[in-house]
């Protein structure tokens, strides 16, 4: 071993020495140095030998213990990515059909995790599809849909919108009915969903066909009165004038595509970006206007009639409590069960109403948890609930909604002597 260690070190010294000389701007060391390396190979110190003879190289793969779940995932892998056929029973359930609903989802969204959660509690079917750190895929799924928000739903392949489109249909019983019913014809498309073609503006001859199918088409006229005394208005059209669609916006459903048009087309653009302002998700304006509507042979009938061909949607916007920011928190528009709480009418007092507050808190905090947030109860003082989250909900837009909108409205329906709750995110 010593003489083993002895060979090594004068190796490293030689070749440390050689190749310093080598280096070197004088002649005669250059040649010493040269005569050096060719000298120290008849005395065997030309190279450091290895340690133990390398096996030779083979194509077999050493035969390593598994268990036996991890070769059943591992053999599942290579069913699902074709590596392998499947065979005997395994062929029949290697590819089960395709759901007809499909969701793309982006990680940490609470609207795309909301919409999970509605979609497994309801025990549907559904395609899950992560476009997180996809950017091909996202561009792909807002050229189809025409949005760029997150989650973004298909049924049959065709896009309904998001978590609120999905809420509505779930709570109106017909999600069930469009997962289960037969796809659409080709060339017919969903009601409500949004025009791929164009995400700003839409043809004349794109409204005029939808109308004459029967769509229930959501319009929106913003001229003067004047005007549409003079020409006429759409059918079915919303009057409002642009002047005064800023204070007026809240009339408009958030629900559905909204078609914008004017005179020619340029007041139109300028209320489509005060509803997309405002957070409607869908909103196209009429290219060229009632001019052009005309010109191609639309129909027309005096504002006084416009209401009768009006498609039957709420205009008008559920009153929802203030919020000071662009995001909504998962609570809002929720039902929440349990109205009127267990012990209605019954006074609680020290102890026995911090207990009870506790325990309301403890219905609502996993979803407040699931985006990595908490509450912590500070106080109960004159019926008023004192309390602050933590977490990552500290500094989060959402968080005023989520204690507005969920915590508060979840605790005075289980407490209903509660006037309210203080925190110091609602005071920021």
């Amino acid at each position: 071993m010593i003489r083993t260690l002895l060979h090594r070190a004068a190796v490293s010294t030689l070749d440390a020495v050689i190749d310093r000389g080598q280096s070197s701007a004088r002649a005669p060391v250059r040649l010493a140095a040269d005569t050096l390396d060719r000298l120290r190979g008849y005395v065997g110190l030309e190279r450091i030998g290895p340690r133990e003879p390398l096996p030779d190289f083979s194509h077999d793969h050493p035969d390593q213990p598994m268990w036996r779940s991890d070769k059943e995932k591992l053999h599942r892998y290579r069913v699902d990515r074709g590596i392998i056929k499947p065979e005997g029973e395994e062929a029949e359930t290697a590819a089960p059909p395709k759901a007809a609903l499909t969701i793309y989802y982006r990680r940490g969204c609470p609207y795309s995790r909301a919409a999970l959660d509605l979609l497994r509690e309801r025990e549907l079917p559904f395609n899950e599809i992560d476009m997180t750190d996809d950017q091909g895929l996202q561009a792909h799924v807002a050229r189809i849909t025409g949005r760029k928000t997150s989650p973004q739903i298909l049924i049959h392949e065709q896009p309904i919108g998001g978590f609120d489109e999905l809420r509505e249909l779930a709570q109106g019983g017909e999600l069930e009915a469009m997962i289960e019913g037969p796809p659409p014809p080709d060339g017919e498309e969903v009601v409500d969903a949004v025009f791929p073609e164009d995400p700003v503006e839409i043809s004349v001859d794109e409204v005029r066909q939808r109308l004459d199918e029967g769509s229930p088409l959501l319009l929106l006229d913003v001229r003067t009165a004047d005007e549409e005394e003079e020409t006429g208005v759409l059918p079915g059209a919303l009057l409002i004038p642009l002047s005064e669609l800023e204070s007026r916006v809240d009339e408009l459903t958030h629900t559905g595509v909204w078609i914008t048009y004017c005179r020619s087309g340029k007041r139109s653009l300028a209320a489509r970006e005060i509803l997309v302002k405002h957070g409607h998700p869908s909103v196209l304006s009429m290219r060229g206007g009632i001019l052009a509507w005309l010109d191609a042979g639309g129909p027309t009938v005096p504002p006084s009639e416009a209401a009768i061909a009006r498609p039957r949607l709420d205009l008008k916007r559920t009153v929802k409590l203030p919020v000071y920011h662009p995001e909504r928190s998962p609570f809002e528009g929720l039902e929440l069960e349990g109205e009127g709480a267990a012990g209605e009418g019954e006074r609680l007092e020290g102890k026995a109403l911090v207990d009870r507050v506790l325990e309301v808190l403890d219905e609502v905090r996993p979803m407040v948890q699931a985006d990595g947030g908490d509450i912590e109860l500070m106080d109960v003082q004159d019926d008023v609930v004192a309390l602050r989250l933590t977490g990552n909900c500290i500094g989060c837009p959402s968080s005023q909604a989520t204690l507005k909108q969920g915590i508060e409205r979840r605790l005075r329906q289980r407490i209903p002597q509660l006037k309210g709750i203080s925190s110091p995110q609602l005071s920021a």
